[in-house]
């Protein structure tokens, strides 16, 4: 199993058109694609990108989770400056802190080589197993990163960090989407370790298989038809 990298971080929103609505008017983001399902933005269609999904009725998703989610930025400055008074901006040894839509926590950090102005980093996420959590990562194809409770999916990171984790009634965290070559050999691969397959569906323009990881984080695994076309 072997991923290319993070083509997304699914959310479960409230209200995703607002949230969306503040992505894209505070964070160099624009809507790339919207349907009845989700909502899909980010800086371009090729680079990491959030999907925003409509959370379960009923349900009032927390970050539970989600420490943060990290936005790389050419000037952290510039970036910092366009984000609104109630995203309760903070300075810190990295970057800025700040509080997106529904509580949700972003960083915007330093970016560094060829890329666009506004890109994912990668995602912090608490977990009650950081080491172990990140080894069973590198089992599903993540590549391992920097230390132990660190893997990579292509440029992107997802760093584990130690907290104990109380289950909520719906967490924000839906999936983490990751470009693969052929979603079917990462099914038959996921079922030959032992790891649960929970979905596997075909789009227009992409196939993808759905594999319970670590702290019941999904992972997709997505594969790109030859058709496929994103803006």
């Amino acid at each position: 199993m072997k991923i290319q990298k993070l083509d997304h971080i699914a959310l479960y929103m409230s209200d995703r058109d607002s949230a969306a609505g503040f992505l894209t008017s505070h964070l160099g983001f624009h809507i790339i694609d919207r349907t009845d399902r989700y909502t899909l933005v980010g800086a371009g269609g090729r680079i990491g990108k959030l999907t925003l999904f409509d959370a379960p009725e009923g349900t009032k998703p927390s970050p539970a989770a989600i420490e943060r989610i990290n936005v790389r930025v050419a000037d952290l400055q510039s970036a910092a400056s366009q984000l609104p008074r109630e995203a309760k901006v903070e300075s810190w040894e990295e970057g800025y802190l700040f509080t997106g839509p529904e509580g949700l926590p972003f960083a915007l950090v330093p970016g560094e080589g060829e890329f666009a102005d506004y890109d994912l980093e990668g995602l912090v996420l608490r977990s009650n197993d950081p080491e172990g959590s990140a080894h069973d990562f590198v089992k599903m194809g993540f590549a391992p990163g920097e230390d132990d409770m660190i893997v990579k999916a292509g440029e992107y990171r997802l760093h584990l960090i130690p907290s104990a984790l109380e289950k909520e009634t719906q967490e924000m965290l839906y999936h983490l989407g990751c470009l693969v070559g052929s979603a079917e050999d990462h099914r038959k691969e996921a079922e030959e370790q032992g790891f649960e397959i929970q979905d596997f569906v075909e789009g227009p323009n992409t196939l993808a298989v759905f594999v319970r990881g670590p702290e019941d984080v999904s992972v997709e695994y997505v594969e790109h038809k030859p058709n496929f076309s994103l803006t």
